[in-house]
Order: C-alpha cells, then sequence, then structure tokens
C-alpha cells in the first residue's frame, strides 16, 4: 500500500499574551470562521503522541535546523467543558518535517488496534498505510515518549487554506496505552504543565496581505520552540508528577 502524499504548507507559532491573542482573533474575524468538527461535542482537545528512537534521532533533527516529528494525533471532544473529554475515534499516524517557515506533513488513518500497537511498542500490519509510512520514517524501532494534550480552538477561511489554532490548558504525560472510541481521552500520567497558551498560524499557497500585516503585530511574541522538544525536555527531566 503507498503512502499518502505530503501535506504541503508553511507555519508560524505565537505565545501572545491574553491581549494580544484576543485582538488577532478579534482582527480575522472579518476573513475566518470557528470550525466545529463535531456538533455533539462541540469542545475539542488534542492528544498528540510523540515517538522517538533510542537514540533520539527525532530529537536530535530539531537541534539539526530541519525539525522531524513523528507522532499519533488523536481527537477528543466534550459537550460541555463540565464533563470528561472522550476520544472520538479519529486518529493518525503523522510524520512532520520543518524547514524554516515551510512544513511537509504526510498522515494515515489508523484503526484503534494499530493504535494500541504503536503505543505498546509492538510492530504494525505489514500491508496498512500506517506501517508503510512508519517505515519510511524511521530506520531503527520507535517508540512512544511523551504526550501532549491540550484544549484546541480552530478558525479558518471559506476555503481552508488558511488555519488559526489556539492550543490552551497544554499538559505533557507519559504517553497513554489505549485508544478507543469513547475513552477518556486525558492521559493521567502527568509530567508538566505549561501555562502558556500556543498560537499557531498555517496557510498553504501565497502569504494572503491581511494575513501578513496581522502577523507583523505579533511578531514580538514569535517563538521557535515545539511541542515535541518541550514535550521530551518534560520527559527526560525526571518522574512524573501525581499533582
Amino acid at each position: 500500500m503507498s503512502t499518502p502524499a505530503p501535506e504541503l504548507d508553511h507555519e508560524r507559532r505565537f505565545q501572545p499574551s491574553r491581549e494580544a491573542l484576543e485582538n488577532f482573533l478579534r482582527d480575522t474575524r472579518q476573513w475566518t470562521n470557528p470550525c466545529v468538527y463535531d456538533a455533539s461535542l462541540p469542545f475539542s482537545f488534542t492528544r498528540t503522541t510523540y515517538f522517538d528512537t533510542e537514540g533520539l534521532d527525532f530529537l536530535g533533527s530539531c537541534r539539526a535546523g530541519r525539525p522531524q516529528r513523528l507522532r499519533l494525533r488523536e481527537y477528543a471532544g466534550t459537550v460541555n467543558l463540565a464533563c470528561p473529554p472522550v476520544l472520538t475515534g479519529t486518529r493518525y499516524l503523522e510524520m512532520k518535517t520543518s524547514s524554516g517557515q515551510r512544513r511537509t506533513k504526510i498522515r494515515a488513518s489508523l484503526s484503534a488496534d494499530e493504535a494500541a500497537a504503536l503505543l505498546s511498542g509492538r510492530p504494525l500490519p505489514g500491508e496498512s498505510a500506517a506501517a508503510t509510512l512508519l517505515r519510511q520514517a524511521a530506520s531503527s524501532p520507535v517508540r512512544p515518549w511523551v504526550t501532549a494534550w491540550y484544549r484546541r480552538n480552530t478558525y479558518a477561511n471559506p476555503d481552508a487554506s488558511v488555519r488559526i489554532t489556539v492550543d490552551e490548558e497544554l499538559l505533557f504525560a507519559l504517553p497513554p496505552e489505549q485508544s478507543a472510541a469513547g475513552e477518556p481521552a486525558a492521559p493521567p500520567r502527568l509530567l508538566h504543565r505549561a501555562p502558556a497558551t500556543l498560537l499557531e498560524v498555517k496557510w498553504q499557497g501565497d502569504f494572503p496581505p491581511w494575513l501578513e500585516w496581522l502577523l507583523w503585530k505579533l511578531e514580538p511574541f514569535e517563538t521557535r520552540g515545539s511541542k515535541f522538544e518541550h514535550g521530551m525536555r518534560a520527559r527526560l527531566a525526571g518522574t512524573p508528577s501525581t499533582q
């Protein structure tokens, strides 16, 4: 089975103040709308588990200036924030490569059994698209190292060529063991809480003039760090927190 075609776009990341974030979202309203992917679970969360080799080859790529990340991305939601989020059953294995503001992402959908195999270190079926992607992404065996969990709001323009995501309540944890639709999604084995809000702006094709002007005002808050690097620092620093 062939690997899915890569997605090509650009990305910039910011850690804005609350005032700067609110101003930016207000100013983009005439070009973008909120995205609701499941009306029955309108509050969206994302659980991203990062994989690496025993030699930390993917972490090393970040230090070399051309970061590569191999991750299992799962989606969750809840009817309101008083209820615990549950997994929706949509999940992907993704390989992401960045070079400056440009990024390439290849993704393959996964079944619950395939996700459980990855999380436990078992091999994937040889004929699956995810297995093909895994073979092409890593020359050495990989295992799950750290999981990022966050509440995400997404905004997009009409043709989705511009996507704005706001990630809040970010925390890092040891990887989960299962991935089944309807299960509680929040990882229990906490490593670190990250108080900062992360704003990511992605676009395809030419840089829209309206976006260029708005991002210029956000430049003081731009960050080069990534969730993968932040999470790996927490993972390598010590044992989980139970607080």
